[in-house]
């Protein structure tokens, strides 16, 4: 440590040596990286693999069971739906989760880019005002600058780059693909599934539907609907849709 401005202790930071002189210590790319493994979450890639997607298994775990589930459990409450609410729920926590993953890969890459380049921007620290960068008094003209590391600094930073940094993005990123994947595959399920077993009532807007509905030979329409009617408890139709409820004012023959 070393005496700062106004009686302040300055903490040297581990990469501070062999840095110009002008450039802040805290906005050097090797201490970017520094800083960046001691923030709340961004530590978690750094852990063993298994460990890491362990944590991230509990974060779609809780936003699925906890969260999603009973919006699911209300939104689709037939009972012919239990599969449409596991598969709403796991898109829900699978969100969460790629949120989650995706933001921590936003700012592994802001690191690793300013450690592969050899020229960087930076911020100038309007505390402390270097005269020598055309600086007012106040320290107010400039606000920031470019740095061309020097070539052992560039190499420096590029080592860490690719023996630290660069295998967490590809778990990041493996990891993200993963639960991509998933929820891409949980919302053709759930397209699917919804769209065999959903009404709507604004289907007799449709000329073919009316057509179906009125021809008296088409026995196969009743029996269909009929046994659809006997699954869900024979309940309207109305029931098993919130919006169409609130609208026919059904609340009352939809209780069971």
């Amino acid at each position: 440590e070393e005496a700062g401005l106004g009686g302040e202790e300055k903490v040297m930071m581990p990469f501070d040596k062999g840095a110009s002189e002008f450039v802040p210590v805290d906005m050097q790319p090797a201490n970017e990286w520094m800083n960046l493994k001691k923030e709340f979450l961004f530590d978690w890639p750094l852990l063993e693999e298994p460990e890491f997607l362990k944590r991230i298994g509990g974060v779609f775990a809780f936003f699925a069971i906890v969260i999603s589930y009973p919006i699911a459990a209300t939104t689709y409450d037939a009972p012919d739906e239990t599969l449409l609410r596991l598969l709403a729920s796991v898109i829900g926590g699978g969100a969460v989760s790629l949120a989650l993953v995706a933001r921590l890969i936003m700012g592994y890459s802001f690191v690793a880019s300013r450690l592969k380049d050899e020229i960087v921007y930076f911020e100038t620290d309007e505390r402390r005002p270097n005269s020598g960068l055309g600086l007012s008094r106040l320290g107010y003209e400039r606000q920031g600058d470019t740095w061309i590391k020097p070539s052992e600094i560039a190499r420096r930073d590029y080592l860490i780059w690719e023996f630290s940094v660069q295998p967490v993005e590809k778990v990041l990123q493996n990891t993200a693909k993963g639960l991509a994947g998933v929820i891409l595959v949980c919302l053709i399920a759930f397209n699917t599934l919804n769209s065999n077993t959903a009404y709507d009532p604004r289907f007799i807007q449709s000329e073919s539907h009316l057509r179906e509905l009125i021809n008296p030979n088409n026995e196969g329409v009743a029996n269909r609907e009929a046994a659809r009617l006997r699954e869900r408890g024979n309940k309207p139709a109305y029931c098993y849709s919130r919006y169409y409820q609130a609208v026919a004012g059904g609340e009352a023959q939809c209780r069971d």
